[in-house]
């Protein structure tokens, strides 16, 4: 029992210091005054780009949703086009080809030209550009192998549906390949295999009064299926400028030294401003990405992170994007090893491949000036570190 009312008037001891504790916390040599109570002061530093430079590189678009073809004074599009099958060509009046405009919200069509040749070299789909035949092997001559003496047909692209005869004597021909020239100034758009069907090429054979749409399946009784694909001549003029484009993917790479900001911050605002003037793009907007450098900086082998850090879209006239990258700054503030710097360029992820702007136009232009990186901050109050 003696034991027991000790522990008692021990416990009692304990809760009145603990209460008295609580009471005069106030006055306390870390009270609340010392914690410094109320909001906090908020700063602004807008830091300049230190370092900056550019690369390029070159994206297949053989699964793109469009065909996209053209050219200006900076660049030529061409289009692939085989198909495979078709045996069952011999078998109709006529077979007919139709290719029809890729017409979307923003996209622009223009009149152009095509001349259609017979491609002399073996390609995929898959891994062809403008400088490759798969991904791995170069054509003899950049722009595709073909036999320029040998006019298949020709079709003027633009906002009708086009109708081309298929020769059941050109059966080869068509499975080799085909590319489409552009022969005036302007691009247009066709909807490739990978469009959805009111837009995907179309073949059908003509028998009397009956007609019959070929299908891509390999088991169909009248089996064909569209292999496409577009190259774009890359931009090779010489240039001092900074550029951010598509199909020829220019990346432009900037580093921001986080060096004048205190040791220990807490980020509250981080805004990325990249003004951007175009050169080209048909469309009435242009997709902006930027993503955060995970190694140092090495032209196109650059390492970047698979999260995009953020994304803008500018619209047709010359603009500046706006991209916030609150928790990337936050992270190289906290971790100053980290900051390897961003990559601005036109709206691609790898994974999935069909996102973004990059996978289906061509577009070009240029940074203007230093891009800038508008942060503001807070810092800890200084007492709580004594």
């Amino acid at each position: 029992m003696r034991r027991n009312t000790s522990i008692r008037r021990v416990g009692s001891v304990i809760s009145l210091f603990i209460g008295l504790i609580l009471l005069g916390c106030e006055e306390g040599p870390l009270g609340y005054e010392e914690l410094e109570r109320g909001e906090l002061e908020v700063y602004q530093d807008t830091l300049r780009a230190d370092s900056m430079a550019f690369y390029s590189l070159e994206i297949p678009l053989g699964e793109s949703p469009t065909l996209f073809g053209g050219r200006d004074s900076l660049a030529e599009a061409r289009m692939l086009f085989a198909i495979d099958g078709l045996d069952s060509i011999v078998a109709f009046d006529s077979v007919k080809l139709l290719l029809r405009p890729y017409e979307e919200a923003g996209i622009s069509n223009q009149n152009v030209l095509f001349r259609a040749y017979p491609v002399t070299t073996e390609w995929e789909e898959e891994g062809c550009t403008w400088k490759l035949t798969d991904g791995y092997i170069r054509w003899s001559k950049e722009g595709s192998d073909f036999d320029s003496t040998d006019l298949v047909f020709e079709f003027t692209a633009g906002s009708d549906q086009i109708e081309i005869l298929l020769d059941p004597e050109r059966h080869d021909v068509y499975y080799q390949g085909l590319v489409f020239v552009p022969q005036n100034e302007g691009f247009a758009y066709i909807g490739a295999f990978e469009a959805d069907t009111s837009k995907e090429p179309r073949i059908i054979g003509f028998k009397g009064d009956d007609t019959v749409t070929f299908q891509s399946a390999a088991n169909s009784k009248y089996y064909a299926a569209v292999v496409d694909a577009t190259i774009i001549e890359p931009f090779v003029v010489n240039t001092e400028d900074y550029l951010i484009g598509a199909g020829l993917a220019w990346h432009t790479f900037m580093h921001f030294s986080l060096g004048a900001l205190p040791d220990t911050v807490d980020i509250t605002s981080a805004d990325f401003r990249l003004a951007y003037e175009r050169f080209f793009f048909p469309e009435d907007y242009l997709d902006l990405s930027c993503y955060r450098l995970v190694a140092p900086y090495d032209g196109s082998y650059s390492d970047l992170s698979n999260a995009m850090a953020g994304r803008d879209s500018l619209g047709l006239v010359d603009d500046t994007s706006s991209i916030s990258l609150v928790e990337i700054v936050q992270f190289w503030a906290d971790i100053p090893d980290s900051n390897f710097g961003l990559v601005a360029c036109h709206s691609f992820l790898p994974n999935p491949p069909s996102f973004g702007q990059q996978k289906r136009i061509y577009a070009l232009g240029k940074v203007v000036g230093k891009p800038e990186l508008v942060i503001t901050y807070t810092k800890p109050p200084s007492s709580r570190f004594k």
